[in-house]
């Protein structure tokens, strides 16, 4: 049983690498892949199957909640619990990438070549030093 869990918690955080998300582990240890945005506190959470993932959803009223839900319904998102200010869904890993730009998961739309082009001129003006603090001369 304990292997199990492992290979699916390993499948979603390859998932979340792969496809560029947010990682961390929650207060129980369990990966989640957090939203971006601090008002909110959505999130794309490890569910114990190997097809799905879930999704957590909190808006401070009523009608945000209810649009916000149909959206993700509407993306292939099925309701799993429903409040009237938050909810989980079940979304299949196929489905998962739509639900993950909407909710913002993503870390940053970066290609991996812009990115290690970018990581390259970085290391350059470091080394140079033109980059970081200047050392104070001492007289």
């Amino acid at each position: 049983m304990a292997r199990v869990l492992n290979e699916t918690k390993k499948k979603f955080k390859q998932f979340c690498l792969d496809k560029n998300l947010r990682y961390k582990l929650d207060d129980c240890n369990d990966p989640i892949s957090p939203t971006r945005k601090r008002v909110v506190d959505d999130h794309l959470y490890w569910i114990d199957h190997p097809t799905k993932i879930g999704v957590y959803i909190q808006r401070d009223s009523k009608l945000k909640f209810t649009r916000t839900k149909t959206k993700l319904i509407s993306l292939g998102c099925v309701l799993n619990q429903d409040g009237d200010y938050d909810g989980t869904f079940f979304v299949t890993y196929k489905k998962a990438m739509r639900t993950a730009r909407y909710l913002g998961v993503a870390k940053n739309k970066f290609s991996t070549e812009k990115r290690k082009a970018a990581r390259e001129r970085m290391k350059k003006l470091w080394e140079s030093g033109k980059m970081g603090r200047k050392k104070k001369e001492t007289t």
